[in-house]
């Protein structure tokens, strides 16, 4: 290499000791405008896009290193890492029917997530959802792409509003309606309605002319008081109103696993109802993967609660 370069190689390097990755970047790209450069050069570009998180562009450039350059010690190193990084989840192929309910969640973290849950607000309103779910639904709304969303369960309102919110952030005209027993009647939103209602008699709010004019796709969100009985209500309500392809989603199974003392061997009544519901009906479901496992087996408070119709 030219001395210049040299050079200008150790101001890089100086500039990546001190955790200046960004500027060393900007040097590094000025040396390789006019082509792959020195192996030298692309060696630090690559340090550099390490530092800075651009994995994806890192593996691409350690690959091409190791392609001139087998057994190359830098890219080697950090090809290591980004392969197990960058890998896509296994999560495994949906199947019909019943599989075990636990999470693989330690009960530790389960425990303190629970404490944040109750206090965790949007818009300065109780929402009561835990981290993976605020990360997995707008996954889930951006694929489905649901122009109608009933949540069973409005508690204050800020989950609603949040579905709302998501909805309108990804370019979706849908509406949510979102039905309690004590009725939201201080927020207002114009893709957001409230209604009263027992999830447990929900033909007396939702009527099969009012299911038939709901734009579709269709995506229910029980998360009403966590009984078998509500919860079991709830599915076979929207059995025959689901079509194939849509979603039902059971929350706060996790309970199993929160309090095995009092839900013992994943007792909890969303997963009682979810095995009685799917023992009869299973061959029309699948416990979608692509949400309950996506952190991990179960890592979801809606543990094999992700349903979407197949039939």
């Amino acid at each position: 290499m030219m001395p210049s370069m040299t050079a200008e190689l150790e101001e890089c390097r100086r500039l990546l000791a001190a955790r200046n990755p960004a500027d060393a970047l900007a040097r590094v790209d000025g040396l390789l405008t006019a082509g792959p450069g020195p192996l030298a050069a692309r060696e630090v570009r690559l340090e550099c896009l390490m530092a800075l998180g651009r994995f994806e562009m890192a593996h691409e450039l350690a690959a091409g290193i190791l392609a001139t350059d087998p057994g190359n010690a830098v890219a080697e190193r950090h090809r290591l890492v980004l392969e197990h990084a960058l890998r896509k989840p296994d999560l495994g192929a949906p199947a019909p029917g019943l599989r075990p309910f636990h999470s693989e969640v330690p009960r530790e973290v389960l425990l303190r997530i629970q404490q944040a849950v109750h206090h965790y607000t949007y818009r300065r309103l109780q929402m009561v959802k835990d981290p993976f779910s605020l990360a997995l639904y707008p996954m889930l709304l951006g694929a489905l792409r649901p122009r109608t969303i009933i949540e069973i369960g409005s508690k204050a309102g800020g989950s609603a509003l949040w579905f709302g919110d998501l909805l309108a952030s990804l370019h979706i005209d849908g509406h949510v309606h979102s039905i309690d027993v004590i009725p939201v009647t201080d927020v207002q939103q114009a893709n957001v309605t409230f209604h009263q209602g027992n999830g447990r008699r929900l033909e007396q709010s939702l009527s099969a002319q009012f299911l038939a004019t709901c734009a579709r796709p269709l995506l229910v969100v029980e998360d009403a008081d966590h009984t078998r009985e509500t919860s079991l209500a709830v599915l076979e309500f929207f059995h025959p109103h689901l079509r194939a392809g849509e979603y039902i989603v059971i929350e706060d199974g996790i309970l199993s696993d929160l309090y095995p003392q009092i839900f013992p061997d994943c007792s909890s009544g969303p997963h009682v109802a979810l095995r009685d519901f799917l023992s009869r009906r299973g061959s029309d479901y699948v416990i979608d993967p692509a949400y309950c496992d996506f952190f991990g087996y179960n890592a979801t408070w809606a543990s094999n609660g992700f349903l979407r119709k197949i039939a």
